[in-house]
């Protein structure tokens, strides 16, 4: 096998993507029953909808439940660098070898017929859980939830609707409401909900849906929050949860943290060998590419004087960026940006949130993306912004920029990006 070949059918498999995104079940349901219908065949499964946080809650329940000794399955998107990142088989990503053959049995199944790139990959997901037992399988939608390809999978035991804000308004609704609705789909008839306090437009949409489902709901209070120095805790029905402070930096963590530990303790009565206290040593030892990670060493961050601090994060909308504030402003009060950004949101919306501790920033555009901003695009938007600005032909030289300024370094705007610098600074996620 050749990564040629691998990088061929993921290349192929883009042609059947119809003209126009289309939210609807009917064409990856065709492919799973044409494949023998594998997602029936899945572990119990913990599903996870939400705006910010879904990967990060994801990576802290599979650290915890590996803490335990239970074998488990993922599933998230996008991937940084490689494809592989997205499937793994109990807790490792999956081969090439494994790869390329599940993609190629479902590319023969599909007979060259209409389907989005993510509802095939999500079917090729499902046939490779499908061939190999765990004890659980965590998922993470693509895009809502309600019409997400993810939605199809029959043995969910917990439904974890993360933090909600706006987001792809285009497909999910231009109010919170309506992304609320889209994001609650997942919650299926008497299978428990976790989630945590949000704002009341939101939380009215929830409960409804938990309640027209009867689905219990269990709903973690930030205003019960607890922090030390070492540990943290929160109250679930009455308990209080005490546990190690997240591996993953931010404030906002701790709210993914909860959800997970929640969730963990809410189903852990449907596993004979999980050990709740166990599993708690997980949160210390979770890991989340671009995440607010710290960059210390590599290709591209070698350029950087050392006395000074990178962070690389994927935060991409107005949410995500107040989460990236608060951790780069308890660090230190001047930064550098080096920016690039998609064309789907407003980057001023995102630097707003930013302004008040960024002294400069360099704009870059982010390579492969079609509907990336161009580096000049930026830079006349941000000179209008009243904060100082350089741009750049690309990430090499937006580092090289960086280099001659005596600021601590954030990479920021796009996934994308963020996957982009881990390749060319040669730290591929594995």
């Amino acid at each position: 096998m050749s990564l040629k070949e691998l990088d061929d059918i993921l290349i192929k498999i883009q042609e059947y993507h119809p003209k126009y995104i289309d939210l609807n079940l009917k064409r990856i349901n065709r492919l799973l029953e044409d494949l023998g219908n594998p997602h029936q065949c899945l572990p119990p499964t913990i599903h996870i909808a939400g705006t910010n946080g879904k990967g990060s809650t994801l990576s802290i329940l599979r650290s915890m439940l590996k803490e335990s000794g239970l074998t488990v399955h993922s599933y998230t998107s996008p991937h940084l660098v490689n494809f592989n990142e997205r499937i793994r088989i109990e807790d490792q990503l999956i081969s090439n070898k494994f790869l390329l053959e599940i993609l190629n049995i479902t590319d023969k199944v599909n007979k060259n017929q209409e389907i989005t790139f993510f509802e095939f990959t999500t079917a090729a997901a499902f046939l490779a859980f499908s061939k190999i037992k765990a004890d659980i399988l965590l998922l993470e939608v693509g895009l809502g939830g309600r019409l997400d390809a993810t939605n199809v999978v029959p043995n969910v035991i917990a439904s974890i609707i993360t933090e909600i804000s706006f987001d792809h308004e285009h497909f999910l609704g231009s109010t919170l409401s309506k992304i609320s609705r889209e994001k609650c789909g997942i919650i299926k008839n008497g299978i428990p909900v976790i989630t945590i306090s949000q704002k009341n437009e939101i939380m009215r949409v929830i409960k409804e849906n938990c309640l027209n489902k009867n689905a219990p709901l269990y709903v973690i209070e930030k205003k019960n929050y607890k922090l030390s120095s070492n540990s943290f805790s929160f109250w679930l029905n009455r308990e209080n949860i005490d546990l190690p402070i997240p591996a993953l930096k931010g404030d906002h963590q701790l709210d993914n943290c909860a959800l997970s530990t929640s969730c963990l303790k809410v189903i852990s009565k449907n596993f004979n060998r999980f050990e709740f206290k166990k599993s708690l040593n997980g949160v210390k030892n979770v890991n989340w590419p671009a995440r607010s990670q710290f960059i210390k060493k590599g290709k591209l961050a070698n350029k950087i004087d050392k006395d000074y601090v990178i962070i690389l994060d994927g935060a991409h909308n107005v949410s995500g960026a107040k989460a990236l504030s608060k951790v780069l402003s308890s660090i230190d009060t001047k930064w550098q940006l080096i920016f690039g950004y998609l064309k789907t949101r407003q980057p001023t919306e995102f630097l707003n949130e930013l302004k008040s501790i960024t002294q400069k920033i360099i704009t870059t555009e982010i390579t492969g993306q079609d509907n990336s901003f161009s580096s000049n695009e930026l830079f006349e938007i941000i000179q209008k912004k009243d904060i100082s600005v350089d741009k750049s032909k690309n990430l090499y030289e937006a580092i090289e920029i960086a280099s001659q300024n005596k600021l601590n370094v954030c990479i920021c705007g796009s996934l994308y990006l963020a996957g982009e610098f881990l390749k060319n600074n040669q730290t591929i996620p594995n």
